[in-house]
């Protein structure tokens, strides 16, 4: 039998291997005959940690240092150790110490700066990763490390360039292709985002990190079937991976399926049971299914794994403004305190003061609510605007100005147009917060009836129509030359989505406000359809929509662009009410509120239904909803949001001047 030699390099050999055992046992013999070996220590201390006992490990990478004081590698192994070990303080302590020592090494510098960052140090994690560039330019992991502080940050274009320079570095890198598609997704880029994905895994097929975003890029732009397929996949790959279930939740809640997406959010907490994100999707989703009591069980325990998360707060606060939770003092000390961060990032810091908005608003204390939702929409202001996104009211006004040239009568009068008779439809449009889920699940409430929330398929149908046949004419021109066949079956795949959300129902609602813009195909594709349009008083939704965090809404982050909206919104369906042959039904909100019985007849009867009792009892519904009205239908109609507006319109001078000529008092 060989004896096997006891010295680093096969030491290392069985490291590398993963037999640890085996290469600890040589590197204590080793020490055994000189314990001043600094090298052995150092691997030792490597073997330790890779063992997971961090304590031990730093206690002997202190034993190399005690022989070697003036060794800048010893120090920066110590702090890696006790970056492992969480101990960002004693790290951070560590790095300076090897920099004193070596202040040429990049790489040090470049590990100072993640255990800066890592400690929410944002400013001094940046100046350490430039501070490692100005030693090696090409290096490609400072930039990496950079372009992750500044997406913290909400610097996203800053952040794109430091990852694209890293790209040049090293073009076959698919995790910097990867960290690109998801700032790419966040700035609403979404095709460029999946073409980042696919490169990433075309360069590493088994990404199981880079399957599971471009699932969830495709979710967002409503490719289901595809997302499904690369979140399944992303599982394959990694079967312990919690986030890959809760992306597959993710994707079952936007498809509507909440009972399944609760079970991939209990899946990935089976494997992960701190995992904070888990506990909120969980808690989120519960929410829309209107199990409060247990939803709140889960948005408390992600504030107890991380009392910073500010998206449990979000959740909590919206229960709370119905008096479905009562928000501790800790935890309104905890949200100022969270406000007062340097390191906060604008979108964070925006999604806290819309927290803090709707805590003052409930307490009445207006003036300050509405700075708290001043300083909330111009942090959005300044995100959509850095990602050039802002809301182009010159460019909107022009494409309603199009849809109104494009859609006349003769347009209808033209003769079969290769439309769906079904009558199966109903779409509920109107302004956001106008009462379109209040007026859907009154409607869902009637036995032979379902709603799907706000689906995103009839503007991507219509977009999807300008390419069909080769065709080049953009929506919506390319409707005066679509091919008969093509509306046919853009309106079956939209009709048998429907029916898989909701088997045997005779009315499906689909309530999109949006869809407002589309009437026009609407009527081409399901000539039989009924529309139901929600009105408000123009002064409350509009405020409404100013008090709302609507995340990818461009126009709702300033009262003048709210009021431009709301003034193509009225014009546009002026335009429809005179020229298009559908059912329309238009509902009030205030008569509604102090009639809603009276109206909710109506509302039945003009869906073809005969009256049942339950539409009056839509409050106990268990269906989901997941739009922010999600916790008031939950509860009987009641009128306190009526006049609003006045409690705060002193401020309101610019959404007046935006809304002259259309606006009419209620």
């Amino acid at each position: 039998m060989t004896n096997v030699p006891n010295n680093l390099a096969t030491a290392e050999q069985h490291r590398t291997a993963g037999r640890l055992g085996e290469a600890q046992a040589i590197c204590e013999r080793l020490l055994e005959g000189d314990p001043r070996d600094t090298d052995s220590l150092s691997l030792l201390g490597t073997i330790q940690c890779e063992q997971g006992d961090f304590s031990q490990a730093a206690t002997t990478i202190g034993r190399a240092i005690r022989v070697r004081p003036d060794n800048a590698l010893l120090h920066c192994q110590l702090g890696d150790i006790h970056f492992l070990a969480g101990e960002m303080d004693r790290s951070i302590e560590c790095y300076h110490h090897a920099i004193g020592l070596d202040s040429e090494d990049s790489q040090i510098r470049n590990n100072l700066g993640v255990a800066l960052r890592q400690a929410g140090k944002l400013i001094d994690a940046i100046a350490a990763f430039e501070d490692a560039l100005k030693l090696r330019p090409n290096l490609p992991l400072p930039h990496k490390n950079l372009g992750e502080v500044y997406c913290i940050q909400g610097k996203m274009e800053l952040a794109l360039t430091q990852y694209e320079t890293a790209l040049r570095i090293d073009p076959h890198d698919a995790t910097t292709l990867n960290s690109i598609g998801i700032i790419l997704s966040l700035q609403g880029k979404q095709d460029d985002a999946i073409t980042r994905f696919e490169d990433a895994l075309t360069l590493e097929p088994t990404f199981a990190k880079a399957e599971n975003n471009l699932a969830g890029v495709l979710a967002a732009v409503g490719r289901f079937d595809e997302a499904i397929t690369h979140a399944r996949n992303a599982l394959r790959l990694s079967p312990q991976f919690a986030n890959g279930h809760i992306t597959m939740g993710n994707i079952l809640k936007l498809q509507g399926k909440n009972e399944q997406a609760v079970e991939a959010y209990k899946q990935a907490l089976d494997l992960d049971p701190y995992q904070t994100v888990a506990h909120q999707s969980l808690g989120s989703v519960l929410t829309d299914l209107g199990k409060f009591d247990m939803a709140i069980v889960h948005l408390e325990e992600a504030l107890r794994l991380d009392p910073n998360f500010f998206t449990a707060y979000q959740n909590l606060v919206a229960l709370a403004s119905q008096d479905k939770y009562q928000l501790s003092a800790e935890q309104h000390d905890r949200i100022k305190a969270l406000l007062g961060s340097k390191n906060l990032s604008p979108a964070h810091a925006s999604q806290l003061h819309f927290i803090m908005g709707s805590i003052l608003n409930k307490q009445q204390d207006y003036d300050a609510a509405m700075l708290a939702f001043q300083q909330a929409n111009a942090l959005q202001m300044g995100l959509l605007s850095a990602a050039g996104n802002a809301f182009d009211t010159n460019q909107f006004g022009k494409e309603i100005d199009e849809t109104i040239r494009v859609f006349q009568s003769a347009l209808f009068e033209s003769g079969d147009r290769g439309g769906l008779d079904s009558d199966v439809p109903v779409f509920v449009v109107g302004m956001p917060r106008s009462g379109t889920t209040l007026v859907e699940q009154i409607i869902a409430s009637h036995p032979q009836a379902a709603g799907v929330g706000e689906l995103p398929d009839i503007a991507l149908l219509a977009e999807e129509l300008s390419t069909l046949g080769g065709g080049k004419t953009a929506y919506p021109k390319c409707i005066l030359h679509a091919d008969p066949g093509h509306i046919a079956a853009l309106a079956q795949r939209y009709l048998k989505r429907l029916e898989e959300l909701a088997p045997g129902a005779s009315r499906i609602v689909d309530k999109l406000p949006g869809n407002f813009l589309y009437l026009g195909f609407i009527a081409i594709v399901f000539p039989n359809a009924r529309i139901i349009h929600c009105q408000r008083n123009a002064m409350d939704v509009c405020l409404s929509c100013y008090l709302s965090d609507f995340g990818a809404l461009r126009w709702a982050w300033r009262l003048e662009d709210i009021g431009f909206y709301h003034y193509q919104y009225e014009r546009l369906m002026n335009h429809w009410h005179e020229i298009l042959p559908l059912q329309t039904y238009d509902v009030d909100y205030e008569q509604l509120v102090a009639d809603p019985e009276g109206v909710s007849r109506n509302l039945i009867a003009f869906c073809g239904l005969d009256w049942n009792d339950q539409c009056l009892e839509f409050h106990k519904s268990d269906r989901s909803v997941q739009t922010l009205s999600r916790v008031q239908v939950r509860q009987p109609i009641y009128n306190t949001s009526i006049g609003r507006w006045k409690h705060y319109e002193k401020y309101l001078q610019p959404l007046v001047e935006a809304l002259k000529g259309t606006m009419t008092e209620k």
